[in-house]
Formats: C-alpha cells, structure tokens, sequence
C-alpha cells in the first residue's frame, strides 16, 4: 500500500511529498482547493509551518488534514487539465 514516508515545506508554500515507492510530489499550496475553507487559515500564511503525516495524509496541529488519495486525485485532474 502506497504510503506518504516524509513530508517537508519549499519556499514557504510549497509541500516536498516522499511517498514510500520511493517518487516525489511537489504540491504548491496555492492550488488548494478554494471551496474547502479548512485551508483558508493556510492560504493567509505567508509561510507555511511544517506539517507532520501517519503514512495515509499529512496534517497540521490544529489545522486541516489532506488524504494522500485526495492529493493523487488533485494531481490527476490538473494533468487531465493540460
């Protein structure tokens, strides 16, 4: 089962995903989804603190939580977007 081994922050904004087979994602905050307003309390940061993962999402204390299936689906949809 593909899992989420180490989650890091790039330029303040942009999330430095390690999954367990070994690829990379970089996933620019900035791109979250605007109808979900747990992450409007991140979108007013001008750098984000580091976030911490279980393995199934990455999580902020006090703060919104993102799936790794919902970060696979958002990666999906913006490639079929190009």
């Amino acid at each position: 089962m593909l899992q989420i081994t180490r989650v890091d922050i790039v330029d303040g904004q942009t999330l430095d995903i390690e999954l367990s087979n070994g690829h990379l994602i970089l996933l620019d905050t900035c791109h979250l989804p605007e109808t979900n307003q747990s992450f409007d309390s991140l979108r007013e940061l001008e750098a984000l603190p580091r976030p911490s993962t279980d393995g199934r999402s990455i999580f902020w204390q006090d703060g919104p939580q993102i799936t790794l299936e919902e970060i696979l689906r958002w990666l999906s949809t913006s490639i079929n977007q190009e």
